[in-house]
């Protein structure tokens, strides 16, 4: 399987899967597109989520992330990085195979 796998995480006890699943895509060369929503923004605050970084290209829902009151930079993403759901919406159209954790 190659091309690309769209991963949406709302969950806050999904961050070992997630890390699985990225370890499992990287051996069969698929490129991964992960967005973080709801609680799935709480797995920012794990010192493990910059382990992702530079290994997927990810977003996050800013309005979930000021939601949940975090604050300050997040390993593996830059300003742009933080967005709305239309960039979810985007995932759903680019990404050939969807889960959701």
């Amino acid at each position: 399987m190659k091309g690309q796998l769209g991963i949406m995480v709302a969950t806050k006890d999904s961050l070992d899967h997630l890390l699985g699943l990225v370890a499992a895509a990287e051996k069969q060369g698929v490129e991964l597109v992960i967005f973080l929503t709801g609680e799935g923004v709480l797995l920012t605050q794990d010192p493990r989520f910059e382990q992702l970084a530079g290994r997927a290209k990810m977003a996050l829902c800013e309005v979930s992330f000021r939601a949940h009151e975090l604050k300050g930079d997040v390993p593996g993403m830059g300003f742009k990085d933080f967005a709305t759901q239309a960039k979810h919406a985007e995932m759903l159209e680019d990404c050939p195979r969807y889960l959701m954790l």
